[in-house]
């Protein structure tokens, strides 16, 4: 096992890293995260005006009231490890900025991205604009699934929030998942509605949220292969980009 997997203690789950299974070691929860939720909040809260930014070679502009990838680590580096085939139908949740959008659109048939954030949706379309990307990505507001009820995606992309506190706020549901990890459950006992019968979902996630929980629930309730296809030590946390496969076939 690589030195980025050794840091990693392990909380009895197997996993796929790379083709071969092991026993993939999980790091303890951050011992003061509301420390780091007010460390977040305090960084979006210095957005007053438009922010120009670039990100793997495609330009954006940060609105206020909108999450901002700037000085936290998971959403770029999603973007860097994302897996897109030529041709898929693809819903990015909880777009943001429009960041996972725009980078699968490149290969993307059609990319739906949504969010429950008002600005978000304004944000991203400014965004899509500004890539000249409207006629491959649809914008749709709502929670989750409930603006594609019905619909089947090759991929599914999501950026979730993983510190397990109550969000105060709809910004802070950009990185609070609820005390016992609400949106997470919820996630993972719909998603396989939404997946064509070889569809996936790839996420990122922070040690810094209750991961063990996550691949729990991922491998024992839903339940999904787990593949672990990339990974980075930050500062105070791993970041790990996930690939669930449902074990059940679709429909």
């Amino acid at each position: 096992m690589s030195d980025r997997y050794r840091l990693l203690e392990h909380a009895g789950i197997t996993l796929t890293v790379r083709g071969e299974t092991k026993s993939m070691v999980v790091l303890a929860q951050h011992p003061d995260l509301s420390k780091r939720s007010k460390y977040i909040g305090d960084l979006h809260r210095q957005i007053k005006e438009d922010v120009k930014t670039s990100i793997l070679g495609k330009e954006f502009i940060i609105t206020p009231g909108v999450f901002s990838p700037i000085g936290t680590l998971a959403s770029e580096f999603l973007a860097k490890n994302l897996i897109v085939n030529e041709g898929e139908f693809v819903l990015d949740l909880g777009t943001g900025i429009g960041i996972q959008a725009i980078i699968a659109a490149q290969k993307a048939k059609k990319v739906i991205a949504t969010d429950v954030n008002p600005r978000a949706i304004l944000c991203a379309r400014e965004n899509i604009k500004l890539n000249n990307l409207e006629n491959k990505i649809e914008v749709k507001e709502g929670d989750l699934f409930q603006p594609v009820q019905h619909e089947k995606f090759d991929l599914i992309i999501w950026s979730p929030p993983y510190l397990p506190l109550e969000p105060h706020c709809i910004l802070e549901q950009s990185w609070c998942c609820g005390s016992n990890n609400e949106l997470i459950d919820k996630f993972l006992k719909e998603a396989q509605e939404y997946l064509t019968p070889s569809g996936r979902i790839e996420m990122v996630y922070s040690t810094l949220g209750n991961i063990y929980y996550l691949l729990c629930k991922a491998e024992k309730d839903s339940p999904f292969s787990v593949e672990v296809i990339a990974s980075m030590i930050g500062c105070f946390e791993v970041i790990l980009v996930f690939v669930l496969k449902p074990l059940r076939k679709c429909t």
